[in-house]
């Protein structure tokens, strides 16, 4: 019987860490989505927040950034589709409350370098289960 892919949410450094490095950790769990190994998942607002990091730390043009963003391997969420759920976070970062949010919706652990959230993914433990 083949094994159901590993959900999980992704958060913006992650995926930063992902563009920045494309021989790292972060990477490989890019290309473990692209094989369909991962499903990642992330709020809207993460996309939005990515935007900014990548406009100001790479050298590249706004369609440029729009390009890469639309090509990671990442099911983004609509607020409205997570929003009932906020009120349940207990992140204390403002900006993090919407990846909680969908990390409850999904019932998934997060991908992210953030210590302060509870339900983190160990991405050795994830890339180890994928079998690469």
């Amino acid at each position: 019987m083949k094994e159901l892919p590993i959900r999980l949410v992704i958060d913006t450094n992650a995926l930063f860490m992902s563009l920045h490095n494309p021989f790292g950790k972060a990477a490989k769990i890019i290309s473990l989505a692209n094989q369909e190994k991962i499903i990642l998942f992330s709020p809207e607002s993460v996309k939005a927040e990515l935007f900014n990091v990548m406009k100001r730390e790479f050298k590249i043009t706004e369609e440029e950034i729009i390009f890469v963003i639309e090509s990671l391997p990442v099911k983004w969420v609509e607020e409205s589709i997570y929003m009932e759920l906020l009120d349940k976070t207990e992140v204390k970062h403002k900006p993090d409350k919407p990846v909680e949010a969908v990390a409850l919706l999904l019932n998934c652990e997060i991908l992210t370098a953030n210590y302060h959230f509870k339900k983190r993914a160990d991405i050795d433990e994830i890339i180890k289960r994928t079998g690469d």
